[in-house]
């Protein structure tokens, strides 16, 4: 019963105490005729009371206020003055009676004063509001400064254990609607890399561009005149004014708003969120309430960034398990794939040395059956008593298709020696200009047309090289001879020398035939390698002639190029070092 006293309204006290006095002076009035003992005892009840009430001040005033009317009363009634409180032992008494009071009110401040002391750290964010002067109802204050405070630690305590920033949100109004019940709450989010701010949760009322999932952009929101301050409280009349300029003030105006207590929170100049709490109250947010809120702010703010980073690491955690997952997968492919292609290598490498050997087998067994073809074909050519003119053409006609299918068989052959690495050539000082005048003379009896089509320089001037002179021939005889197949009949082939500035010799083939493309240059010197130009795959040939050239001059320690245009010609280029004591074996 006495809790309850103390905890009442203040009306309901005050109307107790002045009840008491008013009951005691009657009481007095009538014991003091005859019973004055009585009636001086009885003074004690309304000061205790006062105590017990208002705590030390109701002490203080309970017992001036009683002394004075014990007096007064005392006056009335014809006894002695104000001398009667200081006569005898009544001084000692008086002195008891207000140091008792005095006693009981702190007993009674004292425990609540404990309470406060035991709070969390945060009491300091409410003890700066000024003391209340006057008979105010101050435990009314202290019990609501309690109970934000209890609100605060308990949203400190939850916001900073959450990992996502959506439960901080549903945190922060959980806690605000306990603590303010208003009739409108939302917060909002702003997400630093696209520069944007999004409602994430609502309570109340609806208003339009603030339920959840709606946003706007960063600098659209601190245009709003709300955003000026970090906390701003507002009336009525101070939405109305500014409704013009912010969206929030004239939708929240529009919807009968009549309190509103707005919250921007920023971290330096980047924002981070925004709380907006209305109600449909004229009365405006008190600065307790106000300074709850700026608590909740400040813990909001590092409770979104620790959500934040919390939510990048797992995000990269993530990311770094999907990574290394994949790369678990790459890697056990990368294992299969080696596996197969070492197998396939194994495999390809056995038919290519399979290949090798048998094209050996091959042309070593058709050289002797072509040798005998190309003799017997030569001995009816020129057999004028037994053959007539038309059977010695045959037989003409068989000896050059044998010469040509022993070129073939050379061909091959050599292709194979240069893939197993068995390919050689000779090495011994010669004039490579006798090579290019034997070639040329050789092909001149072969075919009387192609004298009149060949243009050998006057300016041939003595070179000697080392290395194989049959080789050099079969170079020369490829190059001259592709010259003069890939131009028309009627067309030069030029064949000049000029000694480099390295003082080696350059020996070029020129044509005004088809030409060679630029991509068709890159494949040229490749076995097989047959031209993409239709009118020059209409001319016979098998794409061994320039790779065998090419792998021959290599061997002598020069190198073999071309220039082409198309529908100009084409000009290739030997180019051959001098012969020196050193060997071309080690210079190769």
């Amino acid at each position: 019963m006495v809790r309850n006293l103390v905890e009442a309204e203040f009306l309901p006290r005050f109307g107790l105490a002045v009840g008491t006095y008013l009951l005691w002076a009657a009481i007095f009035v009538s014991l003091a005729q005859t019973e004055t003992a009585g009636a001086h005892v009885l003074t004690a009840v309304p000061v205790f009371l006062s105590a017990v009430l208002f705590g030390i001040r109701g002490a203080i005033v309970g017992s001036t206020l009683s002394l004075v009317t014990y007096a007064g009363l005392g006056v009335a009634m014809g006894t002695d003055t104000f001398d009667v409180l200081f006569r005898g032992g009544n001084l000692l008494n008086v002195s008891v009676l207000v140091s008792l009071a005095l006693i009981t009110g702190y007993v009674r401040r004292n425990p609540e004063q404990q309470a406060v002391s035991t709070e969390p750290k945060i009491e300091s964010d409410f003890n700066n509001d000024s003391e209340i002067e006057g008979w105010v109802d101050l435990h009314q204050i202290e019990q609501r400064r309690e109970q934000l405070l209890a609100i605060a630690a308990e949203f400190n305590s939850s916001a900073h254990k959450s990992s996502k920033v959506i439960d901080v949100s549903r945190s922060v109004v959980s806690h605000v609607s306990r603590a303010l019940n208003p009739d409108f709450m939302a917060v909002a989010v702003a997400d630093q890399e696209n520069r944007s701010i999004t409602i994430e949760q609502t309570l109340g009322l609806r208003l339009l561009g603030f339920s959840a999932g709606d946003g706007r952009s960063v600098s659209e929101a601190l245009s709003d005149p709300v955003t000026d301050l970090d906390l701003v409280v507002m009336n009525a009349d101070d939405l109305t004014a500014i409704s013009e300029r912010s969206y929030f003030a004239s939708t929240a105006a529009e919807s009968g708003i009549r309190s509103a207590l707005v919250s921007t929170l920023r971290d330096d100049e980047d924002l981070v969120a925004q709380i907006w709490i209305c109600a449909r109250t004229p009365a405006e947010y008190s600065e307790l309430e106000v300074e709850f809120i700026s608590h909740i702010s400040d813990h909001m703010k590092s409770a979104i960034v620790n959500a934040r980073n919390s939510e990048s690491l797992k995000q990269l955690q993530q990311y770094l398990v999907g990574q290394n997952e994949m790369l678990a997968q790459m890697q056990d492919g990368v294992d299969v794939t080696e596996g197969e292609l070492r197998v396939s290598h194994e495999q390809l490498t056995e038919l290519n040395d399979s290949k090798t050997q048998f094209m050996s087998e091959v042309a070593h067994e058709i050289k002797s059956p072509l040798a005998v073809m190309i003799g017997y074909a030569d001995l009816l050519r020129f057999d004028a008593v037994n053959l007539g003119p038309e059977q010695r053409e045959y037989a003409a006609s068989i000896e050059q298709s044998a010469r040509q299918l022993a070129v073939l068989i050379d061909d091959l052959s050599d292709l194979t020696n240069i893939e197993s690495g068995h390919f050689t050539t000779a090495k011994e000082p010669h004039n490579v200009v006798k090579v290019i005048d034997s070639v040329t003379e050789g092909l001149k009896v072969s075919d009387p047309n192609i004298e009149r089509r060949l243009l050998v320089s006057d300016a041939l001037f003595e070179f000697e090289v080392e290395g194989d002179p049959a080789r050099l021939s079969q170079v020369f005889t490829n190059l001259i001879t592709n010259a003069l197949k890939y131009s028309d009949d009627d067309q030069p082939v030029e064949i000049s020398t000029i000694r480099t500035d390295s003082e080696s010799i350059r020996i070029s083939v020129t044509d005004r035939g088809l030409g060679i493309s630029d991509e068709d240059i890159d494949r040229l010197f490749t076995p097989y390698f047959r031209s993409m130009n239709p009118e020059a795959k209409q001319r016979p040939g098998t794409g061994l002639g320039l790779f065998l050239s090419k792998s021959i001059v290599e061997q002598h320690g020069g190198s073999l190029t071309v220039s082409s245009e198309i529908g100009v010609g084409s000009t290739f280029m030997v180019e051959l070092p001098p012969y020196s004591s050193q060997s071309l074996a080690d210079v190769a």
